[in-house]
């Protein structure tokens, strides 16, 4: 009899949890992905006279299109970047950014010699077509990363 009580709580207990997993959506139906960044931080020496490029990767969430800007603390200078994106496995999109174009929006933002001033790179996706379930937001969502440079 004891054999039968365990047996029936394992089962309720078991059908409890497997409820749990049930979304809105049914079960089966995943919910639709966040868009992030491989790293939130970047240090860059800019002092480096070797050719050199950061490589910046993020979630591609396939219902978006995505604008890769350079943006700053200390004024409203910005820059779009129009490098290539390149698409990779598992659904990983990279941008490669020469450190030549990195010191030359440092020299535009006049952020040289600013000791402790960092920069930002900005990634905002938009929805595409608004009847795909989306984790963006309608406006467009924003991830960023503090790019940390050295002069």
């Amino acid at each position: 009899m004891k054999k039968v009580a365990y047996l029936f709580a394992i089962l309720l207990m078991a059908a409890i949890g497997f409820q749990s997993c049930v979304d809105e959506d049914g079960a089966g139906v995943p919910a639709p992905k966040s868009m992030f960044m491989e790293a939130n931080e970047y240090n860059v020496d800019l002092t480096n006279d070797e050719v050199q490029t950061l490589t910046v990767r993020w979630i591609d969430v396939e219902n978006a299109t995505y604008t890769v800007t350079l943006t700053n603390q200390g004024n409203d200078v910005t820059e779009e970047l129009t490098n290539a994106v390149t698409k990779g496995e598992l659904n990983v999109l990279s941008m490669d950014i020469p450190y030549a174009q990195l010191q030359a929006y440092v020299e535009k933002a006049e952020l040289e010699g600013l000791l402790g001033c960092d920069f930002f790179i900005n990634i905002t996706g938009k929805p595409i077509d608004a009847n795909q379930k989306t984790a963006l937001s309608p406006e467009g969502s924003t991830v960023q990363a503090t790019v940390h440079y050295v002069e």
